[in-house]
């Protein structure tokens, strides 16, 4: 009979996911914030690139009891691998969505109508209200009810009795900026939103404006809960945090290039010197981005190595003539990890570190561990 079991991996590539490290960080975001204050942890994205299921239920584990995830899949997802605490829908559910989302329990943003009313049926055909947590926009510009519709909103919800307001939350556009002053003008946008909802007798629980930029501020903008996305992956400007992910790869083939050789498409650079390279499996198509060509470094044998020519779909050259250890087909490269942040690769691209996490794709395996 054929076999049933997984192949082994052959290919080297790999992200190695510390969730260990993951739950270091949603400990120490919680001493941040301290206990009163509920730390939402952002899951979507596939967890910023490290895994949805695996990464909630470590962070479960650790004693978080909310998340939140853009879509209704990745929620539903969270439920089937056994999660059970908020799951908030952070994008909405839309229509077509309102029956699935009250299903399986899941808490949806809410900022349109149409979207009320299709939860409000779903909750009375269920027999149970359905919680959800409205968002006004307050200068992110994106979804959010918009201020000078804020209280006409806030009326028609009002008419829909089986749904159950248990948030308010707005979203920050320049947290992170050194200027603090149109988050502050934001954050007061928003108190004036909420004291509109208390005249109408909605009395949330949460109120939530904080991602990363303003958890690590200070406790002007923690409310009742805080959203740390980047900050929960080690990804923010906090000593005690600690990067998740490490993307290391192999060394695959080694040659020497005389001066004048060119390397990879384009002939985008040409060796001035007797060079020796080392070809690396890896490549646009894992999530590598091509923007790196020519700018970005790993990490052999201790030594930083430059990329050299530009990146492939499947592979990459770098640079090992002044790495002073004998460099060989299978000794490890790191990509992504302590040595070359993903910060640095961002900057590199010309991108945000956001998109360097999430980029790599499903080639790369995820491998987890607890090393702490």
């Amino acid at each position: 009979m054929p076999s049933t079991q997984a192949p082994a991996q052959i290919r080297p590539t790999t992200a190695h996911v510390d969730l260990g490290r993951l739950a270091h960080n949603f400990r120490r975001i919680q001493t941040l914030v301290g206990e009163q204050v509920r730390v939402l942890a952002p899951v979507k994205g596939d967890a910023y690139g490290h895994g949805l299921t695996r990464c909630a239920i470590a962070l479960e584990a650790a004693g978080c009891d909310a998340f939140g995830v853009a879509l209704i899949e990745e929620g539903r997802a969270l439920r089937r691998a056994g999660v059970t605490g908020m799951v908030l829908c952070l994008g909405g559910v839309g229509v077509a969505g309102a029956e699935t989302a009250v299903r399986e329990g899941l808490t949806p943003m809410l900022y349109d109508l149409d979207t009320a009313a299709a939860l409000d049926r779903a909750a009375a055909r269920a027999g149970a209200p359905v919680k959800v947590h409205l968002k006004v926009d307050t200068g992110m510009g994106r979804l959010g009810v918009p201020q000078g519709e804020w209280e006409h909103f806030l009326d028609r919800l009002a008419e829909f009795r089986w749904i159950e307001v248990e948030g308010i939350a707005t979203h920050f556009a320049e947290s992170e900026a050194v200027d603090p002053t149109y988050t502050r003008e934001q954050a007061r946008r928003f108190r004036r939103a909420v004291a509109a909802a208390r005249v109408r007798a909605f009395l949330p629980r949460y109120l939530h404006e904080a991602n990363s930029g303003a958890t690590l501020r200070g406790p002007e903008f923690h409310l009742q809960m805080v959203r740390p996305g980047l900050a929960l992956y080690g990804l923010a400007p906090d000593a005690e945090l600690k990067p998740v992910m490490r993307v290391t790869t192999e060394v695959l083939f080694v040659k020497n290039l005389p001066p004048g050789a060119a390397v990879s498409y384009g002939r985008r650079w040409v060796a001035h010197r007797p060079t020796r390279l080392a070809t690396l499996p890896v490549g646009y198509a894992d999530g590598y981005l091509r923007a790196l060509s020519n700018r970005s470094e790993v990490v052999i044998h201790g030594r930083r190595c430059p990329v050299r020519g530009a990146v492939c779909m499947d592979l990459i050259m770098v640079d090992i003539t002044d790495v002073p250890a004998p460099v060989r087909p299978g000794d490890e490269v790191e990509l992504l990890g302590d040595a070359v942040t993903a910060d640095e690769l961002a900057s590199w691209a010309g991108t945000i570190s956001y998109e360097i996490l999430t980029n790599f794709s499903e080639r790369v395996p995820r491998s987890f561990g607890s090393g702490g």
